[in-house]
């Protein structure tokens, strides 16, 4: 055992520069048995002979250790830990020096909170009792020290809160009201904390009263401790976390922030801090803000639009052939920042007219630097007002096109980049309208004689490109590729004098959204790329050209992709050597190639690479797989990344915030993770290559679906980024789907695992698109074990009644909380502060609800696509939310869903369901005539599936419906855009009556005989939105065809014509295609019930190949036919 002279020696070395000497003490340090030197700490710091540099350095470790190894506390007996206790609180008290005094206090709230945080172990009112005694006390430090206390462990209070409420509020005032610049500061962090931690309604209610104190606190520190930022950092908090607390004093709050903001006599940091408090005002209550501080909009915008005008007037910035400096923290930058948000946040109804009324002037002025400003206005301003600047495009575009051609490089830049924003914000609208005016302009400026605005002119037509409609970019895609290749060629040739990569890092860029954009039309420009981009890969190996590199692997990969495997095959052997070269390259497995080379992980390569692989085998197919064991390794390597994290305290915390590389998440009071962001987007690409393997090689995966498993199921809960957790579930199907056919054997334990990782993500998801998300693949899991999840009677097999009561107690805990958020957005809509905008804010989250609602469905879908009617019983445990749904209260959406639901006991339960009528007959009639046509389509869907499914009993309902589905038809409107997915679901529903309850149509009042309803059926096609609905309907139509019906042929064949048009039309539409019926959803055959039976895609063709051999009736049809529609034709006769 240490002696105590002896362990602070050890402490002291602790500290020594000689790296030796430090790790003989680390090791001597480490020997000690934890609860001995905790013990041990607690001494050091308590005698006055050791140096108090020693002593504060005691303490740090003392803190560190309960942090790390809170068994060093625990193992003590139960006299040592009372006497540990006491100890510290009486080391609190000791008139110490300051810092030693803090970081003694470090360990009673690390204590105190580990003892929370431990439900086995007994808290500590002791502390709390000394908190309240130092907020009484006349010595200022004491008085200090209470709410140091409270920033610490701003949840001391525990379940004790509501009876110091009293208390609390006593000990905040006072300290508001002493003019002891450290009190005041002390009290001002620890209401930030306190508020950040304990967000219940009561104590904004209990804690108003200070308010106005707390603000004139804040004041007094802008004014007379003007370098101090924490005051402002405890406002910005609050402002984040607890808005609420400000709300009766939001006017008084902005106007002091605005006053310091303005204040150019008070640091940028200072000023920025108070910027933060009122652009996070405005984002946490944006209704709030409208109503208090309207008026305040109009010079808060004016001031940001004049500092976006505090530029450098930097010579060299045309000449750097790098982008580094575009995300610098300058006042510019901030204030664009801000601009942007405050738009998204208060809405342009707000905001919009306080900018256009200054940015015409700015962009006529003859200082660049306002120009310049005018333009990055629109940019910032075009997410949050996109209503309201649609109308006035054609009006924007004429004050920023010509600014293109501006003398100054900077604002010609500024003018590409406000291009490419819009390009994001208006689409497709701003491409379908404006592509004359932006394409040309921008193509002019690509040869510009500055190489930053050549290369933010190429990344605009980027923009432009993704969201283009590809019959509108076709017209350009000439124009688009010589001036692509004239660029290339011009950097090509600089880029020997170590000049134009940054342009030709972009051009590839360019190239690879082109191709994207133009897919099989890119093949004639193949030739004209693809062996430049073969030379760039076998001679840029310098590893100043790696980013070059890796924009060259994403192009070939890409422009690979949009011409096709046939294309593409004749490069593709010596593509994928020079891909396998560049990875040996890279590798850090020495000079001996293994075959399994990974990259390093810092080459900006690596991503490209692994995003390259996915897109050559999604092209190649089952002909890649003899390379996957050379591309895996990497592949699996970077998504099993972890990233480095460490737990922080708060102040840690503030200097870990500022690194880029760094990301700090807060867990608890004053704890956090600091998580290094590197890393996390190749890990991410990585994820969503392995689901690329997954889909497209099928059970030729199969060899690696235990190691993805075993990266996959914990990055489920990586909540560091969704995309992760997103690929992580969407594969899990397709792990699932490859083992199957020749593992079948193993399916029933690798389900069990995907299962239990699934629903553990589903129960602790935060996001709730990541749940809609996880929820769609639990689904497909069901439908891949298809006939093993259940026996033939109806019994559970490997979909266990174990999994099943947990997936329905699941969707019951789903429904209960769809029904209360949905409640909270009623109560929200009776808020004070409720306006329109606030208004388009619930009905996001409600959308995003509802996408819950339907990955819902999705989930019992599948349990009703499984066990077929013995599903209903399960639907039993659900049914209550499901009349929820239907009920007149409810919004729409719900009403849809609704439907869905119990379209699928109608469908599955066939008869069985028939018992629940009264549920659901009413309601499916009268919605009928609803106004959405998603709850029309629904509703009429499920009818068609009574005539197919349901009881003879269902004839009377079935019979007096028709005509009211045949309204529907009908009705002026029912061909438009919106309307037609159902109106197609209204002609499936009479098709299935048509052939299973063909009694009703002809007990129905159709207006017109059963022989003229079958001409006008006829009429009605083609139909080809809904795939399942398609296929009913053209397998009625072949079984007519076929049969030589008149009154389908029409009188002397004149419905022929019209017959191949609709054929035509479903088959140009991919309605039908050749997989129709025969393949599900992941690609797997369909067992048949009839097995010799043709799919409806060869009947089709068939009656096509029949008909157009008489040239009389293909010279009839060709006309009416449009030219995709003939082309559609041809390769289906010549496929055939």
């Amino acid at each position: 055992m240490a002696n105590l002279q002896d362990f602070s020696e050890i402490l002291k070395l602790l500290q020594s520069p000689e790296n030796d000497v430090r790790n003989h003490a680390e090791t001597a340090y480490e020997a000690i048995e934890p609860s001995q030197t905790l013990s041990l700490l607690l001494q050091t710091i308590d005698a006055e002979s050791v140096p108090t540099e020693i002593r504060i350095f005691a303490a740090v470790l003392a803190r560190r250790l309960l942090s790390s190894r809170f068994e060093a506390y625990t193992n003590l007996p139960e006299e040592a830990k009372v006497a540990f206790k006491s100890q510290l609180l009486l080391l609190m008290q000791k008139n110490q020096e300051e810092e030693l005094r803090r970081k003694i206090c470090d360990i009673a709230c690390q204590l105190v909170n580990d003892l929370m945080a431990d439900k086995t172990t007994q808290e500590w009112p002791e502390l709390l009792q000394f908190m309240i005694q130092c907020s009484a006390s006349e010595d200022m430090a004491l008085l200090a020290f209470s709410f140091y206390i409270l920033r610490r462990v701003p949840g001391i209070f525990a379940d004790k809160l509501k009876e110091h409420f009293d208390v609390l509020t006593q000990m905040l005032s006072r300290g508001l009201s002493e003019q002891n610049p450290k009190v005041m500061e002390a009290v001002l962090i620890a209401i930030g904390c306190f508020l950040e931690s304990t967000p219940e309604e009561e104590i904004v209610q209990a804690l108003k009263p200070i308010v106005p104190k707390f603000l004139q606190a804040i004041a007094a520190f802008a004014q007379h401790d003007p370098e101090n930022e924490e005051p402002l950092k405890a406002l910005v908090q609050i402002a984040d976390s607890m808005p609420k607390f400000l709300r009766a004093h939001l006017k008084e709050t902005l106007d002091l922030c605005y006053q310091i903001l303005i204040n150019r006599v008070l640091d940028d940091s200072i000023r920025n801090l108070a910027l933060e408090v009122m652009v996070t005002l405005a984002e946490n209550t944006p209704a709030a803000v409208r109503k208090a501080a309207g008026d305040l909009v109009a010079p808060l915008v004016d001031f940001l639009l004049n500092m976006m005008c505090d530029l450098e007037d930097d010579p060299e910035w045309a000449t750097l052939d790098t982008m580094d400096d575009e995300d610098e923290a300058t006042n510019a930058v901030t204030a664009e920042l801000a601009l942007d948000r405050i738009s998204c946040a208060l809405g342009g109804k707000t905001v919009l007219s306080k900018i256009t009324a200054k940015v015409p002037e700015m962009l006529s002025s003859p200082d660049w630097k306002h120009r310049h400003a005018g333009l990055m206005a629109v940019s910032a301003c075009g997410e949050g007002c996109q209503k309201q600047m649609e109308d006035l495009l054609p009006a924007i575009l004429q004050a920023i096109v010509p600014r293109l051609g501006d003398d100054h490089p900077r604002v010609r830049y500024a003018a590409c980049n406000t291009l490419g924003q819009m390009a994001v914000d208006f689409a497709p609208k701003l491409q379908k309208a404006h592509h004359a005016t932006i394409i040309p302009a921008l193509m002019h400026v690509m040869s510009d004689s500055c190489a930053r605005v050549q290369a933010i002119a190429c990344a605009a037509i980027v923009n432009f490109c993704e969201k283009a409609p590809k019959i509108i970019f076709r017209q350009y895609l000439d124009p688009m590729i010589t001036k692509l290749e004239q660029v290339m060629s011009s950097k090509f040739q600089q880029i020997q004098t170590g000049q134009g990569r940054m342009v030709l890092e972009q051009i590839l860029t360019t190239v690879s959204s082109v191709a994207d954009a133009s897919e099989e039309e890119f093949v004639p420009y193949y030739d004209r790329f693809m062996p430049v981009l073969k030379y760039i890969m076998e001679q840029a190996v310098h590893p100043d050209y790696r980013m070059l590199r890796g924009k060259t692997i994403e192009c070939i990969s890409l422009i690979g992709l949009a011409v096709g495997k046939e294309r593409f095959m004749q490069d593709a052997g010596p593509i994928i050597e020079l891909l396998f070269k560049a990875q040996q390259q890279s590798s850090s497995a020495g000079d001996q190639p293994t075959g399994e080379e990974t990259m390093q992980s810092d080459d900006p390569q690596l991503c490209f690479m692994i995003g390259a692989w996915a897109r050559i085998c999604k092209l190649m197919g089952p002909d890649f797989l003899p390379y996957l064991p050379m591309v895996m390794p990497q592949v699996l390597k970077t998504a099993s990344i972890k990233p480095d994290v460490c737990v922080v305290d708060d102040d840690q915390a503030d200097n870990v915030d500022e690194d880029e590389n760094w990301q700090v998440v807060k867990v608890n009071d004053n704890q956090n993770f600091a998580i290094r962001t590197s890393g996390l987007e190749d890990k991410s690409t990585a994820c969503s290559m392995l689901l690329c393997y997954a889909r497209e090689l099928k059970q030729d995966f199969a060899p690696y679906v235990e190691q993805v498993l075993e990266i996959m199921l914990p990055t489920l809960k990586f909540y560091f980024y969704d995309e992760v957790r997103d690929a992580s579930a969407e594969i899990m199907p397709y792990l699932l789907d490859s083992i199957k056919p020749g593992n079948a054997a193993s399916v029933p334990q690798v389900w069990a695992r995907i299962f239990k990782g699934l629903m553990e993500a589903i129960n602790n998801e935060p996001e709730r698109e990541v749940l809609a998300d996880q929820l769609q693949a639990l689904a497909g899991c069901i439908l891949v074990l298809g006939d093993m999840a259940c026996h033939e009677d109806g019994r559970p097999n490997v979909l266990s009644s174990q999994q099943l009561t947990e997936i329905l107690h699941l969707l019951d805990r789903l429904f209960h909380e769809h029904f209360e958020k949905a409640n909270e957005r009623l109560a929200r809509r009776n808020d004070e502060d409720y306006d329109e905008l606030e208004e388009e804010r619930l009905m996001t989250e409600k959308d995003d609800d509802e996408f819950v609602l339907c990955n819902m469905y999705e989930l019992m879908n599948a349990i009703f696509s499984t066990y077929k009617v013995h599903a209903v019983e399960y639907f039993k445990s659900i049914m209550v939310h499901c009349v929820q749904l239907l009920k007149p209260d409810r919004p729409w959406s719900d009403l849809q869903w609704g439907l869905a639901f119990w379209g699928d006991l109608v469908e599955f339960g066939g008869s069985y369901a028939w018992q629940f009528k009264d549920y659901y007959l009413q309601i499916f009639a009268t919605s009928l005539s609803h106004e959405e046509p998603g709850v029309r389509q629904n509703s009429v869907s499920n009818i068609g599936n009574i005539a197919m499914h349901g009881p003879v009993d269902a004839l009377p309902f079935l019979t007096e419906i028709v005509p009211h589905v045949i309204r529907m038809i009908e009705s002026p409107n029912s061909r438009n855009e919106d309307n037609n997915k159902a109106t197609e679901n209204a002609i499936s529903c009479l098709t299935k009556m048509m052939k299973y309850k063909p009694e009703c149509l002809h007990q129905a009042q159709l207006g017109c005989s059963m022989e003229q309803f079958l001409s006008k059926w006829v009429q009605w096609l083609p139909i080809w939105e809904d795939d399942m609905e398609t296929e009913h309907v053209y397998k009625q139509l072949c079984d007519l065809v076929e049969s030589n019906n008149p009154h389908i042929l029409g009188e002397n064949n004149s419905n022929i014509p019209h017959i191949v048009g609709a054929i035509a039309q479903v088959i140009s539409a991919e309605g039908i295609t050749p997989k129709t019926g025969l393949e599900d959803l992941f690609g797997n055959p369909i067992k048949q019930k009839n097995p010799g039976e043709k799919s409806v895609w060869d009947r089709c063709v068939g009656l096509l190949r029949q008909v157009l051999s008489n040239q009389d009736i293909l010279q009839a049809c060709l006309p009416q036919l449009t030219s995709e529609q003939q082309k559609a034709l041809e390769s289906a006769l010549k496929a055939a």
